[in-house]
Order: structure tokens, then sequence, then C-alpha cells
């Protein structure tokens, strides 16, 4: 599905406005962990469920999927399988990110068809305006800007860290002093448990420092782990999750 084209900070902004609108029907301030499937079935009025989509869809890979017309977000029950509770809960924000940008996209496009209600997620295609819009949407819901910035001050310093060797070691018996790509899971950790994002995956959180400007690698490395079910990526990467 072709989308148009929609800034960063707008998406940042109904990410926020969808939080202030679950706040306004719960009751309470909205801290993390966001609940965020209490928000698609209470704000929404979206209905949560879990099935097995690649059966379902007849197809791979895939993490979840948006059903316009029959209002309901279905989240593959594989993702159990893996025991990642943060892949789980940002595959469901990055659900409500469809439905909220874009499943008037998919009500145009429904004439009869009943495939064409469905929004389908497959790691393949997270490349495609439509998926990270959606998952772009999904780390502004589950980790705000304010609310990360005030932890990262809080953890690390004011001022954005710069990591500009991949690890410590310096030569036999040496080590570096400075940061370095090795400390991200560590960062990562202190982050989530320091904020609350407790339903935050360390990949989730080191790719949020990384888009926010608080995290700057100036190195050949990675800062993060291949996507569940992806097959090995070329690109040179450290993976110590």
């Amino acid at each position: 599905m072709k989308v148009p084209w929609i800034s960063k900070e707008k998406i940042a902004g109904k990410a926020s406005s969808l939080v202030e609108d679950f706040r306004s029907v719960a009751g309470y301030v909205v801290k993390p962990p966001i609940p965020v499937e209490d928000i698609i079935e209470r704000s929404l009025g979206v209905r949560l469920f879990f099935d097995d989509l690649e059966e379902k869809l007849g197809v791979k890979d895939v993490l979840g999927a948006t059903y316009v017309e029959s209002k309901l977000i279905c989240i593959n029950e594989k993702l159990f399988e893996h025991g990642s509770e943060g892949r789980l809960v940002f595959t469901c924000a990055h659900e409500a990110g469809h439905w909220v940008l874009h499943r008037q996209y998919a009500e145009a496009r429904v004439r009869g068809d009943a495939k064409s209600e469905v929004i389908a997620c497959r790691i393949r295609d997270a490349k495609k305006p439509i998926e990270w819009q959606a998952d772009h949407f999904g780390a502004c819901l589950l980790m705000p800007e304010k609310e990360i910035r005030e932890t990262f001050q809080k953890v690390c310093c004011q001022e954005p860290i710069v990591f500009r060797n991949a690890n410590r070691a310096v030569g036999r018996g040496s080590h570096r002093t400075e940061p370095c790509v090795e400390h991200w899971p560590f960062i990562a950790a202190a982050m989530c448990e320091a904020g609350g994002f407790s339903n935050v995956s360390k990949q989730a959180m080191i790719i949020r420092l990384q888009e926010l400007g608080l995290l700057i690698n100036l190195t050949d490395v990675k800062m993060n782990w291949n996507a569940l079910f992806a097959g090995p990526k070329k690109q040179k990467s450290l993976d110590l999750g």
C-alpha cells in the first residue's frame, strides 16, 4: 500500500495525542511503561487478539496485521515463543500506528475485497514508508521524547554521548576509558530501568536514543540486534544482547 509522506514531528504529535486521549479515558496520568494494549482497546476502540498469522494469511515473517473494516489488530502468536515482551509490545504499538496513520488508505481501497482491509506487517517490508512510519509511531508511543531526555540526563549526562571506538581494547592489557559501542547494552538497560520502560527492549531503546541524537555512533559497528526471524546480515554488528 502506498501512503503519503508524513514528517517524524507529525507522527510524534499523533502518538502524543493518543496518549492524551487515553489519559482522558482512563482518568490518570500515563507514564512509562505505556499500557499500549489498553490504549488499543479503550482509546482506539479496536479489538486486540493473537493468532498464527503465517497460517492465517499464508505468508511468512509476518509480525502483525491490522484489519480496518473489522476493527481489530492481530499479533502473531509466535512472538510468545521468543519470550520477548519488548518485541511483542512494540508490535502492538506498531499496529496502533497503522490504525492511526493509515486506516483511511486501507478503507479507500476496500471495494468488496476482504483482503484489501488487511495491513500486514512483514519483516522484509521494514524499509517501506508505511512500515517505517508505523515503527516511528510505535517508538514515540512507548518512549516519549520528554521522558527519554529526562531519563538520559539522570542516567548518562547532559550532552549526547559520541562513540568513536567499537570496543575498549587498545592493545594487550590495555583498555580505553571513553564510551564505546561495546557499552550500548548497559546504557540501554540502565535507561529502561531508571525510566520505567519495563516493556521496551534494549534494542528499541538504543535505536530511539540514536534517533533522538543522544547517542552518536561514528564507528562502522551497529548498535542493535538483527530483527526476529531475519537471516544473518552482511553488515558487521555487535550482538551483545
